[in-house]
């Protein structure tokens, strides 16, 4: 039974290629071009026209994946990434970190009402649409994002 750890391939002159932080950290290199496309991930350097990256950029892809797992857009994780460290960067986390749980929390909310609204229309004993008044109610409220015409809809 081998019960040795794999690890990276041993730096060579202190970089990676593409392919061993793509293997560390489970992302296709695809997707840590696009990263620097979106300029969240340096540039790397090139040696004889390939990407070199250092250990660091190991850290920097794993905390991008976590952010997005919390939600965060790039354009929030380039903001973050670029905010100074120490007291300033602290209190931008927490104002990512609190907005995000407004969001959540607005987003529970409304997940609440929609299960609210399958369990009581579950059993809905209606005999045409016309008589349900599940679909009444639907149909006297403004559909979603079209709010301005409502008065349209009244003539």
């Amino acid at each position: 039974m081998n019960t040795k750890i794999a690890t990276a391939a041993p730096l060579v002159n202190g970089s990676l290629t593409i392919g061993e932080v793509a293997a560390a950290t489970g992302l296709r290199a695809s997707a840590i071009r696009y990263y620097e496309d979106a300029g969240i991930l340096a540039t790397p350097e090139r040696v004889s026209g390939k990407r070199r990256y250092d250990a660091d950029t190991i850290d920097r892809l794993t905390l991008i994946r976590f952010c997005q797992r919390l939600g965060m857009t790039l354009a929030d994780i380039r903001s973050l990434l670029a905010t100074p460290r120490g007291v300033r960067g602290k209190a931008y986390w927490r104002h990512l970190v609190d907005a995000k749980l407004e969001e959540i929390g607005a987003l529970i909310t409304a997940a609440h009402g929609v299960e609210r609204m399958l369990r009581e229309s579950r059993d809905c004993d209606c005999m045409t649409l016309a008589s349900c008044s599940w679909l009444r109610d639907e149909r006297a409220k403004p559909p979603p994002g079209r709010r301005g015409l409502t008065a349209l809809r009244e003539v």
